[in-house]
């Protein structure tokens, strides 16, 4: 008798033969099957939160578009501007996500009951969740659109001339994307 058939007739169970393919085969598939499967169920989430909301006619009106903070000192710091924007229709706009161009820069929106948002960072660095906003602009009212950027954030091969965004996605029919950019000539 050869060691393999010598192999099989050892076996006491129909569940000794299948141990191996259990182990190597079935329990990994298990695993990353869950794993697929949590994942899909953690992205998912934001889009479950999110609310579609009516597309509006509204518009509205910002005290500057952009803001140049000059020369800006990486000893000094961050440095902060803020935005008026008015909702300038008769209906209400709805705030569906708020995002910037770069992580050196992050943006909050303060309302005028003095709630505020988070302060967001960029575009598919992070949670789509963490950049929802999910609030309304009343029609007549004024809120900031807050800018905080960190010179810093690029390290010491971040001097120079920057340019960054702000973005607000909105339930506007026409021009459903505000933006808002601002410049810096960063030294050391």
């Amino acid at each position: 008798m050869s060691y393999k058939q010598n192999k099989l007739n050892n076996i006491s169970s129909p569940w000794d033969a299948l141990k191996p393919i259990v182990y190597v085969v079935i329990v990994p598939t298990i695993v990353i099957f869950g794993i697929i499967v949590l994942t899909i169920n953690k992205d998912s989430k934001p889009q479950a939160n999110a609310v579609n909301v009516e597309s509006v006619d509204s518009s509205y009106k910002l005290d500057k578009t952009h803001y140049s903070f000059g020369s800006v000192s990486q000893k000094n710091g961050n440095v902060e501007t803020y935005y008026n924007l008015t909702n300038a229709g008769a209906s209400d706009i709805y705030v569906k996500k708020l995002y910037t161009s770069c992580m050196c820069t992050q943006a909050q929106i303060e309302f005028s009951d003095g709630s505020k948002t988070a302060l967001n960072g960029m575009l598919g660095h992070g949670p789509d969740s963490n950049l929802l906003v999910g609030k309304t602009i009343k029609a007549g009212e004024t809120v900031k659109i807050r800018a905080v950027f960190d010179p810093n954030a690029h390290g010491p091969q971040g001097i120079g001339f920057i340019k960054r965004n702000i973005t607000l996605e909105t339930n506007l029919k026409v021009e459903p994307i505000i933006q808002v950019s601002f410049d810096a000539d960063v030294t050391k």
